[in-house]
């Protein structure tokens, strides 16, 4: 091989490939210029001007399309998309993501290694280079939740030497490590250990705190970015990776003006299936950033060269000699319009399509058995209350992101049991162990919704998490959830809007994104009709039991202050019959 690549540059034998007529981004130096591409194999042997005359085994000619490389998604998580690798792989490959590092602690929240290993073996022989980090903060706030699986040292380790596993993925539990939490730190140990890549997930430490979190070896960061933030961080020597939710025109102008580059990446994190489907992956990204001022060459830099470096996958990134023939020809910079997909010197998608639909392999039966938990009735949604009337602990929802702040309300009293009044009911019952724990909370600003939604995705320890108007709502929709063995449902007045079947650990289904899409489509619709004010609809429904996320969510075991780490009461004062 080395012997032909030689060759081949050299002009003693024929490319298998040639790109001719580029406009070669060069993510080295940000330069735009005209060049031709060689490839031999799945190696890209020279970038530069062929003279006319030769012959290749394949030519192209490009017509003057900008070639970048394949995106590559540094930290993200294939189970945010519902579908299996095969699917994932399919939906993203054409809109220009070549490569991904995927988290998968959500199956490992409910199936534990497993799980992980059942997802490395699903992501071989791909199109998509997925790089898999092993989960390291299951469940993500042990003692405050309840999962499927409890990984320790000793399963991380394991994890760690499964084929295709490239790092730690992101520690969560980063009030435990500057704690010195015992089972946090021989986990950071292990992948130590190794030598391998630790992500971080630090959105609130600062100062002091934050070097004693990046002391432990966690050098990169994915949460809460802002130019204040991402300039401390690059002080301290981390790479940040900043999601679409945290770009603003300002921070795109400190991004165009930094004088750090190469640690700056974009990722998607969390792309669910309606946002995938309408607005694509890291092309996506790429266009809200430059429509919000980013350079586009620092864009395409952003989920490239820098990524790869992140990841250390030094073949990988970049259109140079010596690189994995990962490329792509764009039309447009600024619109990021993918017209070809190359993956290892291959053409595989196409105008927006895969030349040729992927299999989609099916997963264990061990996989679709993790629903063990009995049909529910109305009692299991009842609280009990004295008194006249109660003031309440009320998790407020802010109808845009996953933040949450608390509030308290009065609510009435009749027959012993708690009115939800203007507030909804929010009921998390744990699913994976048969042992029917649950716990009850109310939400606030959601006054005018009505009916029932339920859905057992729920970040990260996927529970059978209910929202409810209705009690005689809210069993439905537990029970269409519970009958399908995991998915989402929507009820109204007694009547199924809609049901998703997610029989893959509850989480995950073999639909390919065009059906999948349609389903949550419907979904959203019905939320419509239902009067749920989020401009999200799976943001609101699989991230308010999220453990971690600030700054008060409910869990299986009750309402969590997530900085405090504290449980709060339901009912904060009762008043007595007879008192005004």
């Amino acid at each position: 091989m080395e012997s032909k690549l030689v060759r081949a540059a050299m002009g003693e034998a024929p490319f298998d490939l040639a790109v001719r007529n580029v406009r070669l981004v060069n993510v080295f130096t940000q330069e735009i210029y005209p060049a031709d591409i060689g490839v031999v194999g799945d190696t890209i042997a020279f970038v530069g001007s062929m003279p006319p005359e030769r012959t290749e085994a394949r030519t192209v000619d490009a017509g003057g399309l900008f070639a970048v490389p394949g995106f590559i998604d540094s930290h993200m998580h294939i189970e945010s998309s519902m579908m299996t690798p095969a699917a994932f792989a399919e939906a993203v490959v054409p809109k220009g993501t070549t490569t991904v590092a995927a988290d998968p602690h959500e199956i490992a929240n409910v199936l534990g290694a497993e799980g992980v290993r059942m997802l490395c073996d699903m992501s071989r022989n791909l199109p998509l280079q997925v790089h898999v980090m092993a989960p390291s903060t299951v469940p993500s706030a042990p003692g405050y939740e309840t999962s499927g699986a409890d990984i320790g040292p000793a399963q991380v380790k394991e994890m760690l030497g499964y084929p295709g596993v490239l790092g730690l993925g992101e520690v969560m539990d980063f009030l435990g490590v500057i704690g010195c939490d015992e089972r946090m730190l021989g986990i950071i140990a292990e992948a130590k250990n190794r030598g391998v890549l630790l992500d971080g997930h630090v959105p609130t430490l600062r100062g002091r705190e934050l070097q004693a979190f990046i002391a432990t070896g966690i050098d990169c960061d994915h949460t809460y970015m802002s130019p204040d933030i991402i300039q401390e961080k690059l002080r301290c020597g981390m790479c940040v990776q900043i999601q679409e939710r945290f770009f603003t025109p300002e921070l795109m102008a400190y991004l165009n003006a930094c004088p750090v580059q190469n640690r700056i990446m974009l990722a998607t994190d969390d792309v669910p299936v309606t946002r995938l489907a309408g607005r694509g992956h890291l092309d996506g990204l790429l266009r809200r950033a430059v429509a919000l001022g980013l350079e586009p060459r620092k864009a395409i830099r952003y989920v490239t060269i820098n990524a790869a470096d992140r990841l250390r996958l030094y073949r990988q990134g970049a259109i140079s000699p010596g690189r994995r023939a990962d490329l792509l020809l764009l039309s447009s910079l600024e619109e990021v319009a993918v017209e070809q997909v190359y993956a290892g010197g291959r053409l595989v998608a196409e105008a927006g399509r895969m030349l040729k639909p992927l299999p989609i392999p099916k997963f264990p039966r061990s996989a679709c058995d993790t629903m063990r938990l009995s049909p529910l009735g109305p009692e299991d949604f009842a609280i009990p209350c004295g008194g006249k009337r109660a003031l309440v602990n009320a998790i407020r929802q802010d109808g845009k992101t996953s933040r949450t702040s608390l509030s308290q309300k009065w609510c009435e009293v009749r027959g012993g049991l708690l009115c939800q009044g203007s507030l909804v009911k929010m009921a998390v019952f744990e699913r994976h162990s048969g042992a029917a724990g649950r716990s009850l909370g109310l939400l606030d600003n959601l006054e005018e919704f009505r009916g029932a939604m339920a859905a057992t995705y729920g970040h990260d320890c996927h529970n059978l998490t209910v929202y409810s108007r209705s009690d005689g709502d809210a069993v439905l929709a537990a029970n269409t959830v519970i009958a399908m063995g995991g998915g989402v449902s929507a009820v109204l007045d007694g009547e199924v809007l809609c049901a998703i079947p997610l029989p893959i650990a509850g989480i995950l289904c073999e639909d390919r994104l065009e059906e999948l899409a349609d389903k949550f489509a419907a979904l959203e619709e019905a939320a419509r009709h239902m009067r749920l004010n989020h401009e999200e609809v799976l943001t609101f429904l699989t991230l308010m039991p999220l453990a971690v996320s600030p700054e008060v969510k409910l869990t299986d075991r009750g309402i969590l202050d997530v900085a405090g780490k504290r449980f709060l009461p339901l009912t904060v004062e009762i008043e007595e019959e007879g008192k005004s």
